[in-house]
């Protein structure tokens, strides 16, 4: 029993000291890449929608669209939201955020892209000066 103990105790210190497939608490974690597309539109309950950069197949096709995805968190494009910016960012799924936080009058439905919150929002290429 004894020679039982101590087989797991190495085998879990082994574990904790090399931290295997699993991260480490001290490893930095992977930034999320930065994005680029161009704002497309908007839609009442889905948000900006931006058709993605054909290098990061992250979105639907939609209309003359290929690769669109849906910022949910429209208020934080500010002025980036204009039809044909240019825009560059990261992004992350939420859950609990899949439509956007305002009041539609018309009776429509959303769209079948993905719904993002973005962060990072940026006119300027990404690099030193721009999100990172």
């Amino acid at each position: 029993m004894r020679l039982l103990a101590t087989l797991g105790l190495a085998l879990l210190s082994l574990t904790v000291a090399s931290c295997g497939t699993t991260t480490c608490i001290d490893e930095p974690q992977p930034q999320p890449p930065c994005l680029s597309g161009v704002v497309v539109g908007d839609a009442c309950l889905d948000g900006v929608l931006i058709d993605v950069d054909a290098a990061f197949p992250i979105g639907k096709p939609t209309g003359r669209h290929d690769n669109v995805i849906a910022a949910v968190n429209f208020a934080d494009l500010a002025s980036l939201n204009q039809v044909g910016q240019r825009v560059y960012f990261t992004s992350r799924n939420d859950p609990a955020r899949q439509s956007a936080a305002r009041f539609c009058t018309a009776n429509t439905f959303p769209l079948p892209v993905p719904r993002l919150v973005l962060s990072n929002i940026s006119a300027t290429a990404c690099g030193k000066t721009g999100p990172q």
